[in-house]
């Protein structure tokens, strides 16, 4: 078989195995897909991996620490400044290569700032929000490895 229909059905494997592993944890299985997404369009490989997580979960610390910012004001209806700079610290921090993966970075804060100032208050579910981002970019990166490794003939055949 040749490489992209390996990799296309271990990336089908893994995902239906993602959905159902995420619903019993009770993790959002589509956020680990953007996770994935992003992983694929950062060109795969593990420099793209570490790109992805480093500049996803800053993003989402960044949008976190600026929520919290403005629900400590006592003003929520700060957020929209508290996204605004978040995504100024994205774009600013890419000039790292660790974080220089901007849509990564952007993704994170939509991940993480769509609950609010107020959905900073649920830690349990935040946490899972991370980790399913994290878990979907690591199993792009498993789905392309193990996509490779079943796709190759045998010598001589």
């Amino acid at each position: 078989m040749n490489v992209p229909i390996g990799v296309a059905v271990v990336v089908a494997v893994l995902l239906a195995v993602w959905v159902k592993v995420a619903a019993v944890l009770g993790m959002p299985w589509f956020v680990g897909m953007i996770g994935w997404a992003c992983y694929v369009a950062a060109g795969r490989k593990m420099k793209g991996l570490s790109q992805v997580v480093a500049a996803g979960v800053a993003g989402m610390a960044w949008v976190a620490a600026l929520d919290m910012a403005a629900l400590l004001s006592g003003h929520e209806e700060l957020e929209l400044v508290a996204v605004g700079v978040a995504a100024l610290a994205v774009l600013l921090e890419s000039r790292v290569s660790l974080l220089s993966y901007i849509p990564a970075g952007l993704c994170g804060i939509a991940v993480m700032g769509a609950g609010g100032p107020m959905g900073l208050m649920d830690i349990p579910g935040n946490t899972k929000l991370g980790l399913s981002f994290v878990i979907g970019a690591v199993l792009g990166f498993v789905a392309e490895w193990v996509g490779g490794m079943v796709s190759k003939r045998p010598a001589g055949a």
